[in-house]
């Protein structure tokens, strides 16, 4: 039985071992709890894209086009649209007020939307400096999410590299932030994948800017056997959308979870999911016979 684990955002230029180890010894943790163990037969399997992502972000980020988006907003309209949205859903989810973001406003116009990018860094700011997310970059997720969501090279290769940790073995799929929304997309384009069960935790899938850029009509991937089981930290204002009927309305539909309390600073680090005690016994009951 294997044990993939699919990290999120902005892990470029860290170990591979190291990261893998974390997730382990974290687990572990939590199984600890329990008084489990981990299963000696496991085989995890740390498919890490962090470097991979962040080269061909570098490759395709052209100052003139999407590179401004952070640097000047300087971007085709539809491709603005929807980091706009993606932005302002999450500082809706975080709480963030008008008055918050007028602090970081120095323009007169106030206008609201993708043509007054000012407005939109001013959003960013708030989110990085008042959202109780510690050291996690609102700014550096969600031009990862938009990177890879908008440009189908990207896209594609990540998913491919993040494929081939599949082979013909049954395994347990753990999605983490970014993670969750790249497992998706793997599992729901490969129907012939042999998945006891999907595991997401922290993750942005109920955010409407995300949908949207999914392929439709959303399902339950065809190669999940026994259902998908998602986590989440209500303070964790990037993961608080359950993915139920109203966000993420799939048959058979995802069993949620809102009881974890994240002991990471940004309520939203994986050390924080992995060793919650009901995640680590749902991930151990989906390994099941070996």
């Amino acid at each position: 039985m294997k044990v993939i684990m699919i990290h999120g955002r902005d892990q470029q230029g860290q170990d591979p071992s190291a990261l893998k180890k974390t997730w382990i010894d974290t687990f572990e943790k939590g199984l600890t709890i329990q008084g489990l163990a981990i299963p000696s037969d496991l085989d995890f399997v740390f498919p890490f894209y962090g470097d991979l992502l962040d080269g061909l972000i570098r490759e395709v980020a052209d100052p003139a086009t999407l590179d401004g988006v952070i640097a000047k907003g300087d971007i085709v309209p539809g491709e603005l649209s929807f980091y706009y949205d993606l932005v302002n859903e999450l500082a809706e989810q975080a709480g963030v007020t008008d008055a918050q973001i007028s602090e970081h406003f120095k323009a007169n116009y106030k206008e609201r939307g993708v043509l007054n990018w000012e407005w939109v860094q001013s959003i960013l700011k708030v989110l990085d400096r008042s959202s109780g997310m510690g050291d996690f970059s609102v700014r550096k997720f969600t031009y990862d999410v938009f990177m890879y969501l908008t440009v189908p090279a990207i896209r594609k290769k990540i998913n491919e590299f993040v494929l081939s940790a599949f082979n013909e073995e049954p395994s347990v799929v753990i999605g983490h932030s970014l993670g969750s929304v790249v497992g998706y997309d793997v599992l729901r384009n490969n129907d012939f994948l042999n998945v006891k069960k999907y595991i997401t935790i922290g993750s942005p899938l109920g955010v409407k800017a995300v949908r949207s850029k999914l392929t439709t009509p959303l399902v339950m991937p065809e190669c999940i056997e026994s259902g998908w089981y998602n986590a989440y930290d209500e303070r964790d204002f990037v993961a608080l959308k359950p993915l139920d009927e109203r966000n993420f309305s799939v048959e058979p539909s995802i069993v949620n979870s809102n009881h974890v309390k994240n002991q990471t600073d940004n309520r939203h680090g994986i050390e924080g999911y992995l060793n919650d005690a009901v995640v680590a016994k749902e991930i151990y009951d989906a390994l099941g016979d070996r």
